[in-house]
């Protein structure tokens, strides 16, 4: 599976939101603490923030996006991933473990470099913005970048970094999102999107 690199270390484990379950090692991570985005081995630019993991036997993953936050039992389907790099005006829907489904986002840049508050860098991002409700917050990286067909059916378009509001976070405040492009993934990591 895959998450936000910032989320993982480097040939660590994954844990489970509450960390009281093993889910599986970190096979390929390109987030460096203290630093941001690194290059990958044989890699020629950034690839955002991505790690990628094992699911370990005894654990369970499955493909549904969760419509709510943690205790949802509501999920959309995965159809596949979006085949197409994220283009200035595309729109994308979020998932977050804590904020649940939340679409409107339009893509407003992409190939970003992006520094966070704490002083890391994530190179290659996309950004995107909505004008008005809520926004995603700590605890939503790593989830799932989104659209959503005719048939209500999810494909992949990215993986959540980072966002925050203009100002206080509330409801007509705008919204910023950093996502790393699924195409991203694709290309640094082996294999390629599962789709169901």
């Amino acid at each position: 599976m895959v998450t936000a690199g910032h989320c993982t270390s480097g040939n660590g484990a994954v844990l489970n939101p509450s960390q009281s379950d093993y889910i599986g090692p970190v096979v390929r991570d390109n987030w460096e603490d203290g630093h941001g985005s690194v290059k990958l081995v044989g890699q020629r630019c950034c690839s955002g923030d991505l790690a990628l993991y094992r699911i370990d036997p005894g654990s369970f993953a499955s493909a549904p996006i969760r419509k709510g936050g943690r205790t949802s039992n509501s999920s959309r389907a995965v159809q596949d991933y979006w085949r197409r790099w994220a283009q200035e005006g595309g729109e994308v829907c979020t998932g977050g473990v804590t904020t649940g489904e939340k679409c409107g986002w339009k893509v407003a840049a992409t190939q970003v470099t992006f520094r966070y508050s704490g002083g890391t860098t994530a190179r290659n991002m996309v950004v995107a913005k909505k004008a008005s409700g809520s926004c995603t917050v700590e605890g939503d990286s790593g989830g799932p970048v989104y659209t959503v067909d005719t048939s209500r059916r999810a494909y992949a378009k990215g993986i959540i970094s980072g966002g925050g509001a203009d100002r206080s976070g509330g409801l007509l405040d705008s919204c910023w999102l950093y996502f790393t492009d699924i195409g991203l993934a694709n290309i640094a990591l082996p294999g390629t999107v599962a789709r169901y």
